[in-house]
């Protein structure tokens, strides 16, 4: 799968229209200030190093961050329809589904994710990206938390731990909390988990459907990524989505 300039700020224009209708004041204008810092990068960021994880592609981590935010929103109502009380806003769900993976977008500096141009790596292990090095050696979930701490964005604690613990038990670090859930506690950390797995199985499941892992497949991957660097088609639709992206903050 992957996305064209359109798709990409069709998925920027639904999560301008999450940060429209959930947040206001200051708050509203710090996760703009994020934003405008980081809409380049996110153009480009994928949402994993590799194609059979999810979402390896330009524009992948957009997509991953609005798909994730629309399902724990359903997740949320889908709770309710069970009779559980869910006291948690919407405000703070797409609050912390927006922002749970905000850490692969990397530092005020750097990306979190670089092209691999070893060409080995990528033909045998299917590496099309690779970790960047200049980094500080956080978590995800650290430096997402970092992050909205520099950019002066107020969460409160049940936001801060549905962040932390949105990768669940395959964390080991989250599994007691996991294993022995306590329901009458606000259930935010459930509902971002929820949606985050669901996101990536479906992410999987389209990668599947939409080429084949093999010598043939990952030669044209290969060749892709190679014409990203001489194609001035290709260079001239990325500009101009960039200025499309500079004019929503103009």
């Amino acid at each position: 799968m992957n996305l064209n300039s359109e798709q990409i700020l069709e998925r920027w224009n639904i999560l301008m229209e999450f940060v429209e209708h959930h947040f206001e004041d200051k708050q509203k204008e710090n996760i703009l200030k994020l934003y405008r810092h980081f809409e380049d990068r996110m153009i480009d960021a994928p949402a994993s190093s590799r194609p059979h994880h999810h979402n390896c592609f330009v524009g992948g981590y957009l997509d991953h961050v609005v798909r994730v935010t629309k399902a724990a929103l359903d997740i949320k109502k889908q709770f309710e329809k069970l009779d559980v009380e869910v006291i948690t806003t919407d405000s703070d769900i797409v609050l912390a589904a927006m922002f749970h993976d905000l850490g692969k977008l990397g530092d005020l500096e750097n990306p979190y994710y670089i092209t691999q141009t070893d060409e080995w790596r990528r033909k045998k292990l299917s590496e099309w990206y690779t970790f960047n090095d200049k980094l500080e050696p956080l978590s995800v979930t650290d430096r997402a938390l970092w992050l909205l701490q520099h950019f002066d964005i107020k969460i409160n604690p049940e936001v801060w731990k549905a962040i932390k613990l949105s990768d669940g038990m395959f964390d080991q670090g989250n599994q007691a909390l996991y294993k022995r859930p306590d329901v009458n506690r606000n259930i935010l950390h459930y509902i971002v988990h929820f949606a985050d797995w669901m996101s990536t199985i479906a992410e999987k499941q389209h990668y599947q459907q939409s080429i084949e892992i093999g010598e043939d497949g990952l030669a044209e991957v290969n060749k892709s990524f190679k014409k990203k660097k001489t194609n001035d088609k290709d260079a001239s639709q990325l500009r101009d989505l960039k200025k499309q992206f500079d004019d929503l903050f103009n």
